[in-house]
């Protein structure tokens, strides 16, 4: 009976002390490709199209077909005649067994398969690639908006804190007759504001921690009390080059790649249609046939060795139509791979002067928090000497702590411009993903805040 009450309380106080978990940028994008149905949904299709490859192969391999029959024949004969010798009803029993084997010798219709069948398992791998990216993307995005979030909710709450003792300070000299009405007044308006924007910043929180705990699969998650302090290496590269590497290994443009290449496989596939097949065959036949009237019975066996030339001659246009269709696919596809091209390098400039700004609005936001801090340490000292009041004290803590929430945000957009800039020339699925020193951490707790 102990036993049993302490298992039953180590399965209640378990699960608080080990959901208790730091979670990194890392691991929450794992958590995500572990977790996601879109994920899995890419996994299955890309599975699925690698047996394209092999479905190919098969088509160039001989085949060996096997087929039997037996059969009972009941016969009878009605003579002009009366006939003494022979019954006008007798039986047959004929039984046959056949096994050919047959090897395509020119067959462009089924190497074009093969090919394309190759093809086909590569795109699948392709999209899969692609459909990590997005998600990494996404995940990370809302990482950092409850990293953001959090930020500013602390900020809110210092300035409701300071809103909250200007209002009681201002009461009380107001009751004791040193402060007017509308100095107290001004100072619950402040403390009733902060409250507000405090409000508001929990339910921004509430809100990217749900989004976050939906990616990757968690009932709950909660954001630690720590900032973004990333280094910044800055770029010593040019657009060309980011453009350059996103034409060639842009994973949209190596999937738009990969679909041209389909698509001309598909034309030499409809032009082989139409073209003569060679095929080398060899067949093993063996039947028994006996008879019921006559007693008798026969064996027979055949063998055959050689090769058969088919050749199409006339398909109603279909096979003819069939080979412009494609061609004109396979131009819609060089025209689409062109047009993605295009697109994966205007990305890729536009990510890498996305990274830049990045750095330079952190490095200015950086600065502001320095200048933001000193202003406000010099107005803490010059309320205590009595050359500011309180109000001018909750001014410059108001600018500082607005400035430290754009600094967080400043930090946030670093860290995602870099991510895209990586997204933008194929890399990002393949490198680890980079840690934010210094970042919030996530963690997951039994409920929600």
């Amino acid at each position: 009976m102990i036993i049993r009450t302490v298992l039953l309380l180590l399965w209640a106080v378990v699960p608080f002390s080990v959901s208790a978990q730091e979670v990194t940028l890392a691991r929450a994008v794992g958590l995500a490709v572990a977790h996601a149905p879109a994920m899995q949904a890419a996994e299955a299709g890309r599975d699925a199209a690698r047996e394209d490859l092999t479905i190919g192969e098969a088509a160039l391999l001989p085949r060996l077909d096997a087929s039997g029959s037996y059969q009972l024949r009941k016969q009878k004969m009605n003579y002009d005649t009366n006939q003494n010798t022979f019954q006008p009803n007798y039986k047959t029993h004929d039984s046959s067994v056949t096994l050919r084997a047959v090897q395509p010798l020119f067959d462009l219709e089924r190497w074009a398969g093969y090919r394309q069948g190759a093809i086909s398992a590569e795109t699948g791998e392709m999209r899969l690639r692609l459909e990590r990216q997005r998600l990494i993307l996404e995940t990370a995005q809302a990482y950092l908006e409850a990293i953001t979030a959090d930020s500013a909710l602390r900020a809110a709450r210092a300035k409701e804190d300071a809103a909250e003792r200007l209002a009681a300070q201002a009461q009380a000299l107001f009751e004791s007759g040193v402060a007017a009405v509308n100095d107290r007044l001004d100072a619950d308006a402040r403390r009733d504001l902060a409250m507000a924007e405090r409000l508001n910043a929990e339910n921004a929180l509430d809100q990217a921690l749900s989004t976050l705990a939906s990616l990757t699969g968690s009932d709950s998650l909660q954001v630690a009390e720590a900032s973004i302090a990333p280094s910044i290496a800055p770029p010593d590269t040019k657009p060309a080059v980011w453009e350059q590497q996103a034409s060639v290994n842009a994973l949209s443009v190596r999937l738009a790649r990969l679909q041209f290449r389909s698509a001309e496989e598909d034309a030499l596939k409809a032009v082989g249609s139409s073209l003569p097949k060679v095929e080398a065959f060899a067949s093993l036949q063996g039947s028994r046939a006996t008879s019921g009237q006559l007693g008798m019975g026969s064996r027979t066996r055949d063998r055959a060795i050689g090769v058969q030339v088919s050749v199409p001659l006339f398909a109603g246009g279909g096979d003819l139509a069939q080979v412009r269709k494609s061609k004109r696919a396979a131009l819609q596809a060089q025209f689409s791979l062109e047009d993605d091209i295009r697109l994966a390098k205007l990305t890729a400039r536009q990510s890498y002067q996305g990274y830049v700004a990045a750095i330079s609005q952190l490095y200015a936001m950086r600065k502001a928090v320095a200048s933001a801090k000193e202003a406000s340490n010099a107005a803490r000292m010059g309320h205590e000497v009595g050359l500011r009041t309180m109000t001018e004290v909750l001014d410059a803590d108001e600018r500082y702590y607005e400035a430290e929430k754009n600094l967080a945000g400043a930090e946030a957009q670093f860290v995602f411009a870099e991510l895209q800039l990586k997204s933008s020339v194929g890399s990002l699925d393949s490198e680890p993903i980079p840690e934010v020193f210094g970042m919030a951490a996530v963690s997951d707790q039994v409920s929600l805040r």
